[in-house]
């Protein structure tokens, strides 16, 4: 087993395949691009100028495998790759198999939000490595190294934790955003005036905390007020709306409980 990870094959072609071989390209040899959809496969190869292969059968000689494929094609994709070799990917939520057969196998999970169209600083991304064992483990944090400020190494468990949280940061975030634009969309009102509201509350959660960030009715336990909105809500916008002005209150009147207690 070579000391460094030069020569790449990356399998996928959505967001994170795109962003990690656009990195990689700098400065590693991307011996080819493979995955299901062949021309989203073909496109990113012309972009960084490596091989389009059109199958797993026949793959290039390299010293790393990585998967940036969906979770649910893991089992089947590192079935097919050949024992000897070295094989990592970028799951969040995939548990390492420790008993795995395969003597080099690891995880690459950049903790992070990816679009083709959007660049990223690769080098403020959060890399976590795990493998099954310390010498692969080791190659794959310095592979990381060459690209971000951040790596670490993580359990399966954490990085599994890590990525629920994220789920809330982002995904959560993001559908809260998309529900308040379908609803300010539906009554003819600007969703732009929003815009600065959304970048001021990422900026006070990111110089601040989360905690000491909520204001609004359900902080202050302003009953009138949210019936007031409720009443103006339905369907899934509506429970969204009470589960979430119920969680935020009994947060703060727990705080507020455990202050008196001192």
């Amino acid at each position: 087993m070579k000391d460094k990870i030069e020569r790449i094959l990356i399998i996928g072609a959505g967001n994170v395949a795109t962003h990690l071989a656009k990195s990689f390209s700098k400065n590693k040899s991307i011996v080819g691009i493979i995955s299901k959809n062949k021309v989203s496969a073909k496109e990113l190869a012309l972009k960084i100028n490596c091989p389009f292969i059109n199958d797993l059968s026949s793959l290039p000689d390299c010293d790393l495998v990585l998967i940036c494929t969906n979770d649910s094609s893991l089992d089947e994709i590192e079935s097919i790759i050949p024992l000897e070799y070295n094989i990592a990917y970028t799951s969040g939520s995939v548990e390492l198999n420790k008993n795995s057969t395969r003597k080099n196998y690891g995880v690459f999970y950049p903790l992070q939000t990816f679009s083709k169209e959007r660049n990223i600083e690769i080098e403020n991304v959060p890399l976590l490595i795990e493998a099954t064992n310390k010498e692969f483990g080791q190659q794959l944090f310095e592979l990381a190294s060459e690209m971000s400020n951040q790596v670490s190494f993580n359990s399966s468990i954490e990085r599994k934790k890590l990525h629920i949280a994220a789920i809330f940061v982002n995904n959560f975030t993001n559908h809260l955003a998309f529900l308040a634009k379908e609803y300010v969309d539906k009554n003819n009102l600007n969703w732009d005036y929003l815009k600065p509201l959304i970048e001021e509350t990422t900026n006070k959660i990111i110089s601040n905390s989360p905690e000491n960030s909520q204001t609004g009715p359900a902080r202050r336990n302003d009953q009138f007020i949210i019936e007031e909105h409720l009443s103006m809500l339905e369907g899934y916008p509506k429970e969204i709306y009470k589960v979430l002005s119920e969680s935020i209150t009994h947060t703060y009147l727990k705080k507020r409980l455990k202050n008196d207690k001192l």
